[in-house]
Formats: C-alpha cells, sequence, structure tokens
C-alpha cells in the first residue's frame, strides 16, 4: 500500500521562506539541498507515519501532532505532522531554536 501527504497551506509558506532564506545567507545550493532533503523526509514519514515522536508543544492545532527533523544537515528544521490512515498532513515546518509556544500562540 503506498502512502501520501498533503502540505497544507501554511507548511507550504513556511517551506518557501525557509528555503529563501537559506538560498541568500548560503547560496542557491544549499537552498536546494534543504528542499531536495525536505522531500525524502516527508515521503519517508508519509511510509512510515509513526517515525517521528509525539509534539509537545501546547498549542490546540498541534495536540495530536507529531515531529520530525528535516535531516541531519537540516536538523533544526522541524516539521510538524498528523498521521491518518493513508496519509500525513504537513501542518508546518519551523526553525525549531525558537520559542516555539510563543510563535504559534501569536500566529493563532
Amino acid at each position: 500500500m503506498s502512502f501520501g501527504y498533503f502540505v497544507r497551506p501554511q507548511a507550504d509558506r513556511d517551506i518557501d521562506e525557509i528555503a529563501d532564506y537559506i538560498a541568500e545567507e548560503a547560496g542557491l545550493a544549499v537552498g536546494i539541498r534543504f528542499l531536495s532533503d525536505l522531500y525524502d523526509t516527508l515521503a519517508l514519514l508519509a511510509s512510515q507515519r509513526a517515525m517521528g515522536w509525539p509534539c509537545k508543544v501546547e498549542h490546540l492545532q498541534l495536540r495530536a501532532a507529531r515531529v520530525f527533523r528535516v535531516s541531519a544537515r537540516f536538523e533544526n528544521y522541524l516539521i510538524f505532522y498528523l498521521s491518518f490512515e493513508e496519509r500525513i498532513e504537513i501542518l508546518r515546518v519551523v526553525h525549531g531554536s525558537q520559542d516555539l509556544e510563543v510563535r504559534f500562540r501569536k500566529e493563532s
């Protein structure tokens, strides 16, 4: 059985902003590497939906979410996702060094 993933609009914006930032700061090749690593990890998570760990951020929309790092190369970037029977839904992709509870609360 094959599983897929759906990237929600906010996560799509997160990905664009992060890739743009990385490309500006570290060069286009690194920005492209980030996107490649991210999409490889999303495919992996879709096939092994329990890989991540339960989200500990106190936020209503993330209560049932799981979290996983983009890759070893981009380990500070976190993927927040929900796991369903036949797919995962990507909620957010963010840098993990910030106070995530404060950030998500401000955005609500």
